[in-house]
């Protein structure tokens, strides 16, 4: 081995392994340490001096990009380094954990009664789930009443229309770009008055003359391809990670884990 030459996707290995450790505190020297030799078992001792700087340095910065996608989420990262060292402590309440294990193990449709538990602790009223599983790729609906959140009267009488689909996995698989537009379709098809979709929500919400927007709710990830298409459509996500946040601070999360 030349120890000059890091493989990137072994620095994402150590970056992720370290991210995903149980651990309250992490030396970020001494966990490089561990998983160099773990993963260059026959590394001598002055090879693993002269590669552990870069090494600490690059996963440094992938764990730094981790803690960076997590505060644009809006969701609390799961480690911080210290201000005066490379250590790194635990500040992600493991409640998450639990949250996220229960999403994947719970079925379709109680996930989508998730999905309106999500709606109305974000301050959507008169949410609701859709009935059938024909409903065309919308699942849930509900009202965002801005008044609420504006004091201007401008703005006192405006109601925003949501609707959404639920995408629930019982692995890790994310979702993609071709099920992003399929929904995209399905959600043109709605703002047109038209579709399964259109027929499968109450006739008060079907006549309203309000605004409408859509979001995609799923218990796992979005791909970059999905992400850069909900954004051209103006289709908002929210991933597992940032459901589970939503979650803890519901007063009926424990009734959600207990379920």
């Amino acid at each position: 081995m030349n120890p000059l030459t890091i493989p990137a996707a072994t620095v994402k290995s150590i970056a992720n392994e370290l991210w995903d450790s149980d651990a309250k505190n992490i030396e970020l020297e001494e966990f490089c340490v561990e998983l160099i030799k773990k993963y260059w078992e026959k590394i001598t001792e002055w090879q693993l001096l002269e590669i552990l700087e870069p090494v600490q340095h690059k996963v440094k910065l992938e764990v730094k990009k981790k803690i960076n996608e997590c505060r644009e989420k809006g969701v609390q990262p799961r480690y911080l380094f210290s201000e005066v060292s490379n250590t790194l402590y635990r500040v992600r309440d493991v409640k998450t954990d639990e949250i996220r294990l229960k999403t994947k193990s719970m079925n379709w449709n109680n996930f989508e009664h998730l999905c309106k538990h999500i709606l109305e602790i974000s301050g959507i009223a008169e949410a609701g789930v859709t009935k059938s599983s024909k409903e065309g790729g919308i699942d849930f609906y509900g009202l965002l009443r801005m008044g609420a959140y504006h004091q201007s009267i401008l703005l006192s009488g405006l109601e925003i229309r949501i609707v959404g689909q639920a995408k629930h996995h019982s692995e890790d698989d994310k979702v993609g770009e071709l099920e992003m537009n399929a929904f995209i379709k399905q959600f043109e098809n709605f703002r047109d008055g038209k579709g399964k979709g259109f027929k499968a929500v109450p006739t008060w919400f079907r006549r309203a003359k309000s605004p409408v927007t859509a979001i995609v709710i799923t218990n796992t990830e979005f791909t970059e391809g999905a992400q850069e298409a909900a954004l051209t459509a103006g289709v908002i996500i929210r991933d597992g990670e940032q459901i589970a946040e939503d979650l803890i601070k519901s007063p009926r999360v424990n009734e959600w884990l207990s379920t």
